[in-house]
């Protein structure tokens, strides 16, 4: 039986090896997987089981020192003990595996880590990341996460709940804490022990018969740009998130058709969903096309980028507009049902998809024709002050 070659990788194939399993030798093998990330992973033969031990990410481990520590792994193992109970791998040092598997199914991935690395760096490593990974328990989640309730940061505290939990996950997977579960369990028991967020602040929204008016006042404000004021009127008559408008760009639309098809990355519920465009909704892309030129973003901000997250708000503000951009969604439900507009068209409007197996049935296709008349019937009122009937 042919030998296993001992020291098969070098420095050069760990930064450039493709998805897959890549062995070295001591049970160490370089695991790619296809997003990129790169993890150690020793397969040794324990009390006469084959267990599998994460030893980190490639990115942080080099390539001698994985050897050097499946190397003493193997020691231990032969000797008849478990090379897990040895090591003693801290919470900041098990982060970062974690952070990049859990990257792995980030739709806006850079993003998504500066927010990941900058809840981390306030609230949970100052107190968390020198524990031993295994020894964390709901007494120490606690420390994070009741003065964030205290403090009224509700949905911080649930985000960092969740990015806690993850990790501590990853460590159960890596055989570096046990029981199974026991990460997650101690998460939730302290989630259900903090105080309870006060009663849910909604979006302001308009009154429906209001937001005409409201969007005479943008158009006419001095200090708001012209690109602003089309984005803001856009939302309104596509009934879209301000994040889908912002990020919107030109290849998503397609004009002869009268479709704006928005790519699952941009949505909230990561699936494509596809609006209708009224005419107002085309003759607002085509005013902002002959602005915008070759870029191709259609709402282009100053430089070139994204509008910014607070420019429309500002913009609102300006017009005294007492409602926000997310609140037009809220005005054009309320509309939708003073209108008798069939419940399930106005939610697929709003991309309001739930799991129901009858809404399923529909989303194979939207309902991209019967929300038509739908969007063209909003258009109509925002922009003549037309209710169907009349």
């Amino acid at each position: 039986m042919p030998r296993l070659k001992r020291n098969a990788l070098s420095a050069r194939m760990v930064r450039h090896a493709g998805p897959g399993s890549h062995v070295d030798g001591n049970g160490l093998m370089l695991r790619v997987r296809a997003g990129g990330a790169r993890s150690w992973v020793q397969r040794l033969m324990v009390h006469g089981r084959r267990v599998d031990i994460g030893l980190g990410s490639a990115d942080l481990v080099p390539l001698a020192e994985a050897r050097r520590v499946a190397a003493d792994n193997r020691a231990v193992a032969r000797t008849g003990g478990d090379p897990r109970r040895a090591r003693t791998v801290t919470f900041a040092e098990a982060e970062q595996p974690a952070r990049a598997e859990k990257a792995e199914t980030w739709r806006d991935g850079s993003r998504s880590l500066r927010d990941w690395n900058a809840s981390m760096a306030a609230y949970v490593l100052p107190k968390l990341g020198r524990m031993h990974v295994g020894a964390v328990a709901s007494a120490d989640v606690k420390r994070v996460l009741r003065p964030l309730a205290l403090a009224g940061k509700h949905a911080t505290a649930r985000m960092v709940a969740g990015r806690i939990a993850a990790v501590l996950e990853w460590a159960e997977v890596e055989n570096l804490r046990e029981p199974a579960g026991s990460g997650r369990a101690a998460v939730e028991t302290v989630m259900r022990s903090l105080p309870k967020a006060a009663e849910v602040r909604h979006h302001r929204a308009l009154h429906f018969s209001d937001v005409a008016s409201a969007l005479a006042r943008v158009d006419g404000h001095p200090r708001i740009g012209r690109i602003v004021q089309l984005a803001i009127r856009f939302g309104v008559l596509t009934a879209a998130r301000q994040a889908e408008v912002r990020r919107a760009e030109w290849e998503e639309f397609d004009l002869d058709e009268a479709v704006w098809t928005v790519p699952a990355a941009h949505m909230k519920r990561g699936r494509a969903h596809q609006v209708p465009l009224s005419t107002g909704a085309l003759a607002v892309l085509d005013e902002a096309r002959g602005m915008t030129g070759a870029r191709s973003l259609a709402f282009p901000g100053p430089g070139g980028g994204e509008l910014g997250k607070s420019t429309v708000a500002k913009a609102l503000a300006r017009a005294d507009v007492a409602a926000t951009a997310h609140g037009f969604r809220s005005s054009f439900k309320d509309w939708a049902r003073h209108e008798g507009v069939d419940e399930l068209l106005s939610e697929f409007a709003l991309a309001h998809v739930e799991g129901s197996r009858t809404v399923a049935a529909y989303a194979r296709d939207d309902l991209v024709e019967k929300r038509r008349p739908v969007m063209q019937a909003w258009c109509d009122f925002v922009l003549v002050g037309r209710l169907a009937g009349d």
